[in-house]
């Protein structure tokens, strides 16, 4: 009787496993937010650039996660839902100056850059890390204080950070 019921109860696990897989029922939805009208043009002429941007910072009781991809943005703010997050369409013009930051850094030179102070290293400052990924390749930059990057990642950091205090 045990070996039935056994069996029974395995076979009914896996079944009901296997039908879960494939549905997207509870899957994160992100919410989102406009910063302007959209447009038309705006939804056809989507920037695919290849590009994205990953910036991450964390402290003991902090965490904000900032993606920009295409020409869209994704907040997030709660550690064990990092996929789910406001997602905020950018205009042209914004993408376009995101862009034109991410060009002006040495992607060569990324990993080595050195960050100007050290308080995430006694709960001073929340630990913050960049990762850019360029046409398939990925650079990861060193960890940095949250508000203080290196110099030349410091105007891509504070506008990515800056749609996250609009939000």
């Amino acid at each position: 009787m045990k070996t039935i019921a056994l069996v029974f109860l395995s076979l009914f696990l896996t079944k009901s496993c296997q039908t879960k897989k494939g549905t997207t029922e509870n899957a994160p939805v992100a919410e989102v937010v406009k910063t302007e009208e959209t447009k038309p043009e705006m939804i056809e002429n989507k920037l695919q650039t290849g590009t994205k941007v990953e910036y991450e910072a964390m402290s003991r009781g902090f965490f904000s996660k900032i993606v920009f991809e295409n020409n869209q943005l994704t907040i997030a703010s709660d550690r064990n839902n990092a996929e789910k997050g406001t997602v905020i369409m950018l205009t042209k013009e914004d993408a376009s100056a995101i862009l034109n930051l991410v060009k002006a850094v040495n992607l060569d030179e990324f990993p080595n850059l050195i960050a100007p102070s050290d308080k995430r290293m006694y709960d001073g400052a929340p630990h913050a890390n960049i990762t850019i990924t360029s046409n398939g390749t990925v650079y990861t930059g060193p960890g940095f204080d949250g508000g203080n990057p290196p110099s030349a990642i410091a105007k891509l950091v504070s506008k990515l950070v800056s749609y996250s205090e609009k939000k």
